[in-house]
């Protein structure tokens, strides 16, 4: 194949003459083919030409000029790739203002003020910020504000084609500062709880506390971080208020067990309906079992214990059954099986934990699930 010109064998053909013209031409059908042998004339060329469609054309044309087109493709799709790079990277690194006092800076938070300062005035300037003099007042306590944690509240960033350095203060860094210094001081309240008898009397089983919690500290945090960027200094009262406590009855509980330290006795009521009282044996004078509300946080069916006397020994019970703690450090409603029964509602003789015999033990383990409310008093 060359081109569109194919060379085809040159066979001899012989003309068909008709023996007649208009109507009395000899009839196609009366007509029978030629056959040309090998003895005839030698062949004659017949030049053929193939006329291609318009999607074919542009096909030749393609596979003709690929290198060109891939060029030509790889040009347009590279220039268009450094142009948005350059525009995302110059949006991601501009650092610009929009007045002399108010800066718009990526990648920093926008809570809080901001300072320009001279590059090689920077040192000077966040020195003078973090050594300045702050302390903070909480309740009657007052501590002074370190420069680690006037540092944390401050972020830089440095822009080398202006020759300045940009200090932002942030309001939210500030703000986590004030609500960890406060946590030791944040108390949830305790309701009080009165228990009515059988006989109608009634008995508070649980002093009510007051709890405490932050303050709104808005206002105070913009002015810190005022102060901060300025290196005046302050003295900060953090707020504190006052949740007070609510007066509840046994009713307001689902489970509730009540421990009596002096008369050494347990009482188990569902939702405020005694259903069994168990004597028991608490903690000794010298290691006594705290006086509270708490809740059952982690129960064991079977559990070796060890700990220290008073006297500084240690001890060890192995296989102590149907343990429910309800206080950290070793507090919990036990069996105990080492003590002969004349001890329960006698004798308190524990390290701390409220214990009655294995068979009562085992019915509070069944009956009070994670989170059933543990009253001591006395």
């Amino acid at each position: 194949m060359v081109g569109n010109d194919f060379v085809l064998p040159r066979p001899k053909l012989q003309a068909i003459k008709p023996t007649g013209v208009g109507r009395s031409a000899v009839p196609l059908a009366t007509l029978r083919p030629i056959i040309v042998t090998a003895a005839d004339e030698a062949g004659f060329d017949v030049p053929v030409t193939i006329n291609r469609s318009a999607p074919h054309r542009f096909l030749d044309l393609l596979h003709r000029y690929s290198l060109g087109a891939f060029a030509l493709l790889f040009l347009i799709v590279g220039s268009s790739a450094v142009q948005v790079g350059a525009v995302y990277w110059s949006a991601h690194i501009s650092l610009a203002t929009t007045n002399s006092t108010a800066l718009r800076i990526p990648n920093i938070s926008k809570h809080g003020p901001n300072a320009i300062v001279a590059t090689d005035q920077l040192s000077a300037k966040l020195q003078a910020i973090t050594n300045q003099s702050l302390s903070l007042t909480i309740g009657a306590k007052t501590m002074p504000v370190n420069s680690d944690t006037i540092k944390s509240w401050l972020q830089v960033v440095n822009d080398r084609s202006k020759g300045v350095t940009y200090i932002h203060v942030n309001d939210k860094a500030i703000a986590k500062s004030l609500t960890s210094e406060a946590a030791p001081y944040i108390k949830t309240p305790k309701d009080q709880v009165t228990l009515t008898r059988s006989d109608g009397s009634s008995q508070i089983i649980a002093t009510g506390r007051d709890g405490t919690q932050l303050g709104n500290t808005a206002e105070l945090v913009k002015q810190i971080g005022s102060n901060v960027i300025g290196a005046k200094g302050m003295q900060l009262n953090l707020p504190l208020q006052t949740l007070p406590f609510n007066a509840v009855s046994a009713a307001s509980f689902d489970k509730l067990l009540e421990v009596n330290i002096a008369s050494k006795q347990m009482w188990a009521y569902d939702k405020g309906q005694l259903t069994h009282a168990f004597p028991i044996s608490a903690g000794a004078p010298e290691t006594p079992t705290p006086i509270g509300q708490y809740k059952i946080y982690e129960k064991l069916a079977v559990q070796d214990m060890r700990g220290f006397n008073a006297n500084g020994t240690r001890y060890f019970q192995p296989h102590v059954r149907w343990v429910n703690y309800f206080l950290p450090g070793g507090y919990a409603v036990h069996g105990n099986y080492w003590r002969p029964l004349s001890w329960f509602g006698a004798i308190n003789s524990s390290h701390g934990c409220v214990s009655l015999p294995d068979d009562q033990a085992k019915w509070v383990y069944d009956w009070a699930p994670i989170g059933t409310t543990v009253i001591t008093h006395t």
